[in-house]
């Protein structure tokens, strides 16, 4: 008959050895275990497709800042250039960059820009 502190000893020793096991399989995570936290990072400007459209040649740099607000940067050297860029990344994943360049003559919109961008709100 095993006593007392023999089946503490055991159950300590059965501890000791499946901790380490079950930490050791949580960090591989296989597909019965939980997996770990991927976290997501979205960055600048988040604008709708809507709004998007909205933009067009000819139209006044207030009118663009009323629809799409500020610009993500400033640049002191090409003021009128303004770059909505958006980023979204996760973990383990290439990152997706989207960004919309506005290029102004005379206060108002010369040229539109579209990369990453979906060009229309069905696709």
């Amino acid at each position: 008959m095993i006593g007392w502190a023999e089946t503490m000893k055991m159950r300590t020793l059965l501890i000791v050895m499946l901790v380490p096991l079950f930490v050791t399989l949580q960090a591989c995570g296989s597909w019965w275990l939980p997996r770990p936290h991927k976290i997501v990072i979205q960055q600048g400007n988040l604008l709708s497709t809507e709004d998007i459209a909205k933009i067009t040649v000819g139209m006044s740099q207030a009118a663009v800042q009323t629809i799409l607000g500020d610009p993500l940067t400033s640049n002191h050297i090409n003021p009128d250039r303004w770059e909505y860029i958006y980023t979204y990344n996760r973990a383990g994943k290439t990152p997706k960059v989207k960004r919309l360049s506005l290029v102004f003559r005379n206060l108002e919109v010369a040229e539109i820009e579209k990369d990453g961008l979906v060009e229309n709100a069905d696709s």
